[in-house]
C-alpha cells in the first residue's frame, strides 16, 4: 500500500467543513435560480473553448523545458493558486505542465476531452464522460491542482479494487510533483488510516471514508470549539486519536453510484447489544409467524415488497403471544416483530436480496449486484432471514452513530465528481449537492450499434433466444457480455448456455472478488460472460484485434434494472474509445412487475396483441419502461426520506448538545 505521512498531525479544532445548508423557501428559490445559471451551456462552452486555447499555448512552451524547469514553474504557480484561487489562466498553465509530465512519467498525455473533464470538475461540477474515456487519468488534473492550492484531497471510489488500482497507477505522477498518496481500503488498520489521512492525496472508498468520519465524530464530546479546546488541554492524546483533517476537497469517481444509488440507505455504526431476552423474542416471533394463515391473517405482494396484517391477524398474534415474555405485552412491538418475520419469509429472496455464504447471510446491493460487506438489516429483519435460512443467529445490533451520504458529502468545502451516467439524475445532483452536470465530448466518435430490443412472453423463450444469439456471434469471432438482473437469473442463463455447449464464465455476487480481473478479459475472441448489473464498472475492457475486426464486444441486457442509468452503464461496456461494439435487449414478460395501473394496462394489451407484431412489442417495452420509472421514483423518494430523517435527527442532537 502507498501510505506515507507528509504533514504534521492535524489540529482537529481547525478541521474545516461546510455548515448544513439552509432549507427555507427563500433558499430553495435562490438555489433554483442559480441552477438555471449554472446549467447555461452556451456560457460554459465559451469558457471551455477559451480554456483549451490557453492550455494549448502553454503546452508548446512545456515541451522544450526540462523537468526541473517545469517543477520550478509549478512551485511558482502553487503560490499563485493559494493567493488568487483556481483562476482559469493559472489552472490552464498547471494543466499544461501536468499533461507534459504525465506523458514523460506515465507515458500517457491527456486528450483535449480529458482536459475539459478536469476543468469541469474544478468548477465544482459532475463531468459526464463516456465509459472508456480515461477518467482515472482525467482525475489527476483537478487532484494535483487542488493539492497545489493547499487543499487536502480525497479521491472517493466505489470499491477496494478500483481504489488501490487508481492510487498505484497515479502514484508516480503525484510523486513527480512532490505529493504522496494515501490509500485506505477495508483491510487498512486504524494506525495506517491515521497515517494515510495525513497524505496530500487520499484514495478511499465512500463507505470507509464515511465510517471514519463517524468514528471521529463519536470521539468528539461536542462540536463547540471551546469545549474541544478544553478537551485537548485535558488529554493531549485526544487530538492524535482523530483521523480526518477536515472535509476540504473531494473528487467522487462513479459519482452517480456513490452520491445517488448508495445514498438510499444511511451509513450506521452499530454494536451488538441484543441480550438473551431479545434473541428469544425474535425466535418466538419467527415461530409465531408460521402459525399465521395467508389470506386470513395477512396478505403479501412480492412485486410491491409489502406485507399487510389484517384485523384478524392482529387478533391472532395477540392470542398466540399470551403467556410469552414481557416484550410481547406492547401491541405495536409484537406486531412489528411479526411483520419483520413475514418480510423475511415472503419478501426477501435468496440470491436476489441476499446470498448465503459460509453459513452467513450477506446482503446484495440491488443496483450493483455486489455483496455489501459488513452490512445488515435493522430491527430484527436480519435475524429473521438467518432463521429462515437455518444460519447461526447473530446478536441484534443497536445504532451508535449514523449519517446519510447526502448529509456527509454536502459538508465538503469543494465537491466534484465524474461518471459515465449522470444526465438522468442531473436535477437531483443539483437539488441535493449543488452539483451541476456537464457532458464532456468523447475523444473519438462513438461507433456503438444498438440493435432493436425484443420482448418474449416467457423466460424460457428469452433464454433460448439468448443461446441462438450467442451461437451466431461466436461464429463471427465476437465477444459477448450478458447482463442479468440477479444472481438467480445469472445462474439460470448459465444453465441454458451450458446445456447448449457454450463455454462461458459467470460473474455475480458469489464471485465478486474476481470481478475486475474477469471483466478485463471479456474482449477476447469467443469469450462469453454472464454478469449481474454493473459488472466491472471502472474496468477497461481491451478488445483483441480479431474481435475488433469482427465488430467488437456485443452486450446483451436480459433484465431492465432498477434504473435506466444502469442499463446505459451496461451498454457502455462496449464501443469504448472509438472501438466498434453493439448492444441489444432480450427481455421477458414472465414475472414482469406490474405495480402501476398504466403498467398493468400496457402489459395486458401487449399480451392480448401478441408479441409477434410491432404493436405488441412496442406496448411490452413501454410497460417495462413504465415499471422501471416507477422504481426509480420510489428509490428517489427513499433517498429524500433518508436525508430528511438524517437532518431531523441532526436537529434533535444539536438541540441536546450533540450532533454529527
Amino acid at each position: 500500500m502507498i501510505t506515507s505521512a507528509c504533514h504534521a498531525p492535524a489540529d482537529y479544532r481547525h478541521r474545516p467543513e461546510r455548515p448544513p445548508p439552509e432549507s427555507g423557501w427563500l433558499q430553495r428559490l435562490s438555489t433554483q435560480a442559480k441552477g438555471k445559471l449554472e446549467l447555461n451551456r452556451w456560457r460554459l462552452r465559451r469558457r471551455q473553448r477559451r480554456f483549451l486555447r490557453l492550455v494549448t499555448e502553454h503546452s508548446r512552451g512545456c515541451e522544450a523545458e526540462t523537468e526541473q524547469q517545469l517543477l520550478q514553474r509549478v512551485r511558482e504557480l502553487a503560490a499563485a493558486l493559494r493567493q488568487q484561487g483556481l483562476q482559469d489562466p493559472l489552472v490552464a498553465e498547471v494543466f499544461a505542465i501536468i499533461r507534459e509530465l504525465s506523458g514523460r512519467t506515465l507515458g500517457m498525455r491527456h486528450f483535449d476531452s480529458q482536459l475539459l473533464g478536469g476543468w469541469v470538475m474544478l468548477q465544482g461540477r459532475v463531468a459526464e464522460m463516456k465509459t472508456g474515456e480515461g477518467k482515472t487519468l482525467t482525475a489527476a488534473l483537478p487532484v494535483i491542482t487542488a493539492a497545489l492550492a493547499g487543499m487536502p484531497v480525497h479521491v472517493v471510489t466505489v470499491n477496494d479494487y478500483l481504489t488501490q488500482r487508481d492510487a498505484e497507477e497515479m502514484a508516480p505522477l503525484y510523486q513527480c510533483f512532490g505529493f504522496c498518496a494515501g490509500l485506505i481500503i477495508h483491510a487498512t488498520t486504524p494506525a495506517q488510516r491515521r497515517q494515510a489521512y495525513q497524505a496530500d492525496i487520499v484514495y478511499v472508498t465512500g463507505k470507509e471514508l464515511v465510517f471514519d468520519y463517524l468514528r471521529d465524530q463519536m470521539k468528539l464530546p461536542q462540536v463547540q470549539p471551546l469545549r474541544l479546546h478544553v478537551e485537548a488541554l485535558k488529554s493531549p492524546r485526544f487530538e492524535s486519536a482523530l483521523q480526518l483533517r477536515g472535509l476540504h476537497f473531494a473528487l467522487v469517481d462513479e459519482a452517480d453510484s456513490v452520491l445517488i444509488d448508495e445514498s438510499r440507505t444511511p451509513l450506521i455504526i452499530s454494536a451488538n447489544r441484543g441480550n438473551e431476552d431479545q434473541q428469544q423474542f425474535i425466535e418466538e416471533a419467527f415461530e409465531l409467524s408460521l402459525e399465521l394463515q395467508e389470506g386470513l391473517d395477512f396478505s403479501h405482494d412480492v412485486q410491491r415488497r409489502e406485507i399487510e396484517l389484517t384485523e384478524q391477524g392482529t387478533r391472532t398474534i395477540r392470542e398466540l403471544s399470551e403467556g410469552l415474555g414481557p416484550l410481547w405485552r406492547g401491541a405495536i412491538r409484537r406486531e412489528e416483530i411479526v411483520h419483520k418475520a413475514l418480510l423475511g419469509r415472503y419478501i426477501y429472496q435468496r440470491d436476489k436480496d441476499y446470498l448465503v455464504r459460509d453459513g452467513k447471510v450477506e446482503l446484495i446491493d440491488p443496483l450493483t449486484g455486489r455483496v455489501m460487506e459488513g452490512r445488515s438489516w435493522e430491527k430484527g429483519l436480519h435475524q429473521m432471514v438467518e432463521l429462515k435460512e437455518g444460519c447461526e443467529l447473530t446478536r441484534q445490533r443497536v445504532t451508535e452513530a449514523r449519517i446519510s451520504y447526502q448529509n456527509f458529502f454536502r459538508r465538503y468545502l469543494c465537491l466534484c465528481g465524474m461518471t459515465g451516467t449522470a444526465w438522468e439524475v442531473r436535477q437531483e445532483f443539483w437539488d441535493t449537492y449543488g452539483l451541476a452536470v456537464t457532458r464532456v465530448p468523447t475523444h473519438k466518435p462513438e461507433r456503438r450499434r444498438i440493435d432493436p430490443p425484443r420482448v418474449f412472453l416467457t423466460d424460457a423463450e428469452r433464454w433460448q433466444a439468448l443461446v441462438r444469439r450467442c451461437q451466431e456471434l461466436l461464429v463471427q469471432n465476437r465477444a459477448v457480455l450478458i447482463g442479468t438482473g440477479s444472481v438467480a437469473s445469472s445462474e439460470e442463463a448459465s444453465d441454458y448456455l451450458r446445456r447448449a455447449g457454450i463455454e462461458h464464465q459467470v460473474l455475480n455476487a458469489k464471485q465478486d472478488q474476481a470481478e475486475a480481473e474477469l471483466v478485463a478479459q471479456a474482449g477476447q475472441p469467443g469469450r462469453v460472460m454472464v454478469a449481474t448489473n454493473m459488472a466491472g464498472r471502472g474496468t477497461d475492457i481491451k478488445l483483441a484485434p480479431l474481435v475488433r475486426e469482427a465488430g467488437g464486444l456485443h452486450v446483451i441486457l436480459t433484465d431492465r434494472y432498477e434504473s435506466g442509468r444502469v442499463d446505459r452503464q451496461l451498454a457502455g461496456r462496449c464501443a469504448r474509445q472509438g472501438d466498434p461494439g453493439s448492444f441489444e435487449m432480450l427481455l421477458s414478460l414472465e414475472n414482469a412487475p406490474a405495480r402501476t395501473l398504466r403498467g398493468k394496462s400496457l402489459l395486458a394489451s401487449s399480451r392480448s396483441l401478441g408479441l409477434n407484431n410491432a404493436a405488441g412489442q412496442k406496448m411490452a417495452l413501454q410497460a417495462l419502461q413504465v415499471e422501471q420509472q416507477f422504481v426509480e421514483r420510489q428509490n428517489y423518494l427513499a433517498r429524500q426520506s433518508t436525508l430528511e430523517y438524517d437532518l431531523k435527527q441532526g436537529d434533535l442532537l444539536a438541540f441536546s448538545g450533540r450532533g454529527n
